[in-house]
């Protein structure tokens, strides 16, 4: 009788720990914009409601997605996005003088208290805070863990594809891709 009420014990007070997430409808995605206005996708990962990630990923090994559990952390660190708006984290609009850009483009929307919001950006731009965050996320957007790999799922590419057009209307000062060449 006491292993039961010790077990309901540890489940209850593991249940009422557990972060809730604050927002809805979480995606992050990388993409390219082709010189004919073409928005291309290569990664594109949501949070549902449990806290999982679900990544999808066109990379070096194809196209795959994968699903990873998010910590408690993880999901509070996540949560302190809603804290403010989005555009608080950007620290400068403008690369330094001779400093390049060659990456791709990052595009993060979520729902919170029933207002949308996004951001299109670079990482050069964003404030310490959020280059956590985005480091956070990026053990699992990028990780590629096999035990990981889920069936291809659905996904409205379409729809975020749309996000990112009108959103890159408001965020006009992201700097155009550089090309490296090198001279032999």
């Amino acid at each position: 009788m006491k292993k039961i009420i010790f077990i309901c014990l540890v489940l209850i007070t593991s249940f009422l720990n557990a972060q809730n997430l604050k927002f809805k409808n979480f995606k992050i995605a990388d993409y390219e914009i082709t010189s004919d206005g073409i928005v291309e996708i290569s990664t594109h990962s949501t949070v549902d409601k449990k806290g999982n990630i679900i990544v999808y990923s066109d990379s070096w090994d194809g196209k795959n997605f994968f699903e990873y559990k998010l910590s408690n952390s993880e999901i509070e660190k996540l949560n302190s996005l809603t804290e403010r708006d989005l555009e608080k984290f950007v620290k400068q609009k403008k690369l330094n003088e001779n400093q390049f850009f060659a990456g791709k483009r990052k595009f993060i929307t979520f729902d919170y208290k029933g207002k949308n919001r996004s951001l299109c950006f670079i990482e050069p731009f964003m404030n310490e805070e959020f280059a956590e965050i985005l480091k956070l996320l990026g053990k699992n957007i990028y990780g590629h863990d096999e035990n990981a790999k889920i069936p291809m799922m659905s996904t409205d590419f379409e729809k975020t594809k749309k996000d990112i057009i009108n959103r890159e209307k408001v965020d006009n000062y992201l700097p155009q891709k550089a090309i490296i060449r090198q001279i032999k």
